[in-house]
């Protein structure tokens, strides 16, 4: 009621509740209101103005304490949450109050708006940082930069979530802060996100704001943008951020249920026709930017789900042409037994490649034109006929690529093992080897690495070529049959 007044002071104008529907409240009265402003009511609910009639304005609110009757005073400011680093660690809702019963945030908290103008062409530098994922195969193929809006796509349960969370542990490890934006989710699996962070080490550099399905449209909606103002401000506090939106399809939804409410126009699929705007807006304030501690980058990583592996609906069509690439999770790799099942014939990276060094392109180029030769063969493989030598030979090469990118969830691979690894198989490591043998030599290799073995695979960060790999592996493959488990160092080189 102090707030009430106090902005009824400031402002003079008073209007009145004409009209209320779930999520949406009629205001009139006020009719110097603009798009975004936030109101207080008399018992203190807010809300943000929606739409703008001729005589009454449409007002997004949180609750359902709001009557009909009631006195609505503006405030003259577009809607504000407060932030603070003392967010960290912590799970939160979209007005980031928290919700894990761990009590108030504390310390020095600011206001600032969520409905902000993304950075102009001026402030924006070139994509040239790899981001690590720690996961072999999208490190490879699907590279993503600091700065970067990669879309994750596919059918729900292939895997999408926690490949995101293997990505927040590699990051907040590097001292990147994490924030992970989950959107009309279940409880069980907020529950899974936060015990997988915790027991991976990832949690205490990770923001979680949680909009959950039982709550209103309203918060699901603002969600996104909640987590996207809390990533500006830890940017110009000179963070590198990384940000999750899962997901930006159930978000659309939300989205088409407030407009529907409100009576916006419906378009396809009873979208109303702004969608792409309030999606692609948001999006758009990631990037690498210059401020004043350098160069800072927000990287933004946005889920959308498929149905039946179907890359062309409107949702999912609109956040491919928003983004700098995407990840496609396949449901048949899935079912097949690959992990992580994603398409790397589907999947592209617009911007990605720009921040790999002259030895990963070498490589990368290798994988494809094997990958390619291998999907052919495959196909020739399948009427049955005597396979040529050279063709079987096609066909051993692509299934060990295979292998390697094989990765156990919980596995995070640096970057001097990938390149090590893949070193082997071009010099031929792993020719003749049984499948078995291969995948227990890959996870022996790993193991002897986690625990400060292969120290000389330091030297691979100045490596130049794939020739001057070539000689370096060529050189050590003597320790590492050596070094490996007793049970393999009979096998055939």
């Amino acid at each position: 009621m102090e707030e009430f007044k106090e902005y009824l002071e400031e402002t003079g104008e008073i209007g009145e509740v004409i009209g209320f529907s779930n999520c949406i409240a009629e205001i009139s009265g006020l009719p110097n209101l603009r798009l975004h402003e936030m109101v207080i009511s008399e018992s203190g609910d807010k809300g943000i103005v929606f739409e703008l009639k001729k005589e009454m304005a449409k007002v997004l609110i949180f609750g359902k304490n709001l009557k009909v009757g009631e006195k609505v005073v503006r405030t003259e400011k577009s809607f504000q949450i407060l932030v603070s680093e003392n967010l960290l660690g912590r799970v939160v809702d979209p007005l980031l109050k928290p919700i894990d019963n761990l009590g108030p945030i504390l310390g020095e908290k600011e206001y600032w708006e969520i409905y902000r103008d993304a950075p102009g062409i001026v402030k924006r530098r070139r994509i040239k940082k790899p981001l690590n994922t720690g996961v072999m195969l999208v490190d490879f193929l699907i590279p993503i930069g600091y700065g970067q809006r990669e879309l994750i796509i596919g059918d729900a349960k292939t895997g999408k979530t926690t490949f995101l969370l293997q990505i927040i542990v590699n990051q907040a490890k590097e001292g990147v802060i994490c924030i992970y934006v989950g959107i009309g989710k279940e409880t069980s699996a907020i529950k899974f996100v936060e015990d997988y962070l915790k027991a991976e080490g990832g949690f205490q550099n990770t923001v979680m704001i949680i909009a959950f399905a039982k709550d209103s449209p309203t918060l699901n909606y603002l969600a996104p943008f909640a987590g996207m103002t809390l990533a500006e401000f830890f940017r110009d506090k000179g963070k590198n951020v990384l940000i999750v939106f899962d997901d930006l399809t159930s978000h659309a939804k939300f989205y088409r249920e407030i407009s529907l409410l409100a009576k916006k126009l419906p378009g396809r699929s009873c979208y109303p026709g702004d969608i792409f705007h309030v999606q692609a807006a948001l999006l758009e304030r990631a990037g690498n930017i210059e401020t004043r501690w350098g160069e800072r980058a927000i990287t933004a990583l946005p889920v959308g789900e498929t149905l039946e592996n179907d890359l062309s609906g409107y949702i999912q069509t609109n956040l491919m042409a928003m983004t700098d690439g995407h990840i496609f999770f396949d449901s048949e790799e899935f079912r097949k037994g690959k992990r992580p099942a994603i398409n790397p014939f589907l999947s592209v990276s617009r911007v990605g490649n720009q921040t790999k060094n002259q030895l990963e392109r070498e490589i990368v180029q290798l994988i494809r034109k094997h990958l390619i030769e291998y999907q052919k063969a495959q196909a020739v493989s399948q009427f049955g006929i005597e396979l040529s030598p050279k063709t079987r030979k096609i066909l051993e090469i692509g299934r060990k690529i295979e292998i390697l990118f094989e990765q156990d969830p919980k596995t995070l691979i640096p970057y001097p093992l990938r390149i090590f690894l893949f070193g082997l198989l071009f010099v031929g490591f792993f020719d003749g080897k049984p499948e078995n043998l291969c995948k227990l030599e890959k996870e022996e290799i790993i193991k002897i690495f986690e625990k400060g073995g292969l120290k000389e695979l330091e030297k691979i960060e100045k490596i130049k070529s794939i020739d001057e790999l070539k000689n370096f592996i060529e050189g050590i493959v003597p320790k590492v049959k050596e070094t490996l488990h007793p049970s393999f160092k009979n096998a055939s080189f």
